[in-house]
C-alpha cells in the first residue's frame, strides 16, 4: 500500500483546521455572523488586490519611464497578492494568514528574512560590480605598471 504524500497530509490538517476555525466562529458569532464574516473578508480580498493592480500599473508606468523600483518591491508585491487571494479563498484559517501577510510590517520582516537569499546572493556570486560612470575610468594597458597600478602620466 502507498503511503500518503506530504501534500496529501498537509492538505487534510488544513482541511480540519479550517473546520475547527469554522466551529469557533459560529459557536461565537453563529451562522449568519460566520457567513457575514466570511463575505467581508472576501470584499477586503478583492478590494486589496484591486489596489495592488493599479498600483502594479503605476509601478510599470514608472519603469517604462525610467525609474527604478525599490529594492524588495517586488517580493513585498508579491506577498500583498499572496495575501489578498488568501482573503479571497473562503475559510478562516486562510483569512487569518491572509490578514497577517497584508500587514506591511509582516511583509517587511518575510522580506528581508527571504528576500536576500535571492538577489543579493547571486549578485555576489558571478563577480560583477555594477558603477556608474563617474565611478571609473577607461586605462590603457601603455598607462599600467607591471605591478597592476596606474601610472602617473607627467
Amino acid at each position: 500500500m502507498r503511503r500518503p504524500s506530504w501534500f496529501a497530509i498537509s492538505m487534510i490538517v488544513w482541511f480540519m483546521g479550517e473546520m475547527a476555525a469554522l466551529a469557533l466562529v459560529v459557536h461565537v458569532a453563529g451562522w449568519t455572523g460566520a457567513i457575514l464574516l466570511g463575505l467581508l473578508t472576501s470584499l477586503a480580498g478583492v478590494v486589496m488586490l484591486r489596489q495592488l493592480g493599479m498600483g502594479a500599473a503605476r509601478g510599470l508606468r514608472r519603469a517604462v519611464n525610467g525609474e527604478t523600483l525599490a529594492e524588495g518591491a517586488m517580493l513585498d508585491g508579491t506577498l500583498a497578492a499572496l495575501a489578498s487571494v488568501l482573503l479571497i479563498l473562503p475559510g478562516f484559517l486562510t483569512d487569518i494568514v491572509g490578514l497577517a501577510l497584508a500587514a506591511p510590517s509582516l511583509r517587511q520582516l518575510l522580506a528581508a528574512r527571504f528576500g536576500k537569499g535571492g538577489g543579493g546572493a547571486r549578485s555576489q556570486r558571478d563577480g560583477v560590480v555594477e558603477l556608474s560612470p563617474e565611478d571609473w575610468m577607461r586605462v590603457d594597458d601603455a598607462q599600467m605598471s607591471r605591478s597592476g597600478e596606474l601610472r602617473k602620466r607627467v
